[in-house]
């Protein structure tokens, strides 16, 4: 069987729409995850009275599921923290309880920011 001239001339052709779908999945890969945040912030603010607010500093305070608190990996008791607290004059304060943390805890910490004048609280969540 003779087998026609232009099968034997036709070269090999390069498919593009399967690469550009390949390409297209990883882009969108790559973009999903360059944009993610871990976290979300929920502003609270206690009530204050009038005044002007001065440089702030940040302060991450952390709290475990059994109520530990840590402040830049130490770890404070309430009677500690107080203290720490005191020495500050202007605060921000990020707090970043485990999702376990019985809300009591939490409670109990914005209570010991309020009574020490610190009005400036965010409340850290993980997104979902």
């Amino acid at each position: 069987m003779k087998i026609p001239k232009h099968f034997l001339e036709e070269r090999p052709r390069l498919e593009v729409v399967p690469i550009v779908d390949v390409l297209l999945a990883v882009f969108l890969f790559l973009a999903i995850i360059a944009f993610k945040s871990e976290y979300v912030s929920v502003f609270v603010q206690l009530p204050q009275g009038e005044g002007q607010q001065a440089n702030l500093k940040i302060v991450k305070i952390t709290m475990d599921k059994e109520g530990k608190i840590y402040i830049e990996g130490k770890k404070y008791t309430l009677d500690q923290l107080k203290e720490y607290l005191k020495k500050k004059t202007t605060l921000v304060v990020n707090v970043l309880a485990d999702k376990e943390t019985p809300y009591k805890y939490v409670a109990q910490l914005l209570a010991i920011l309020q009574k020490e004048g610190i009005t400036n609280v965010n409340l850290i969540l993980k997104k979902q």
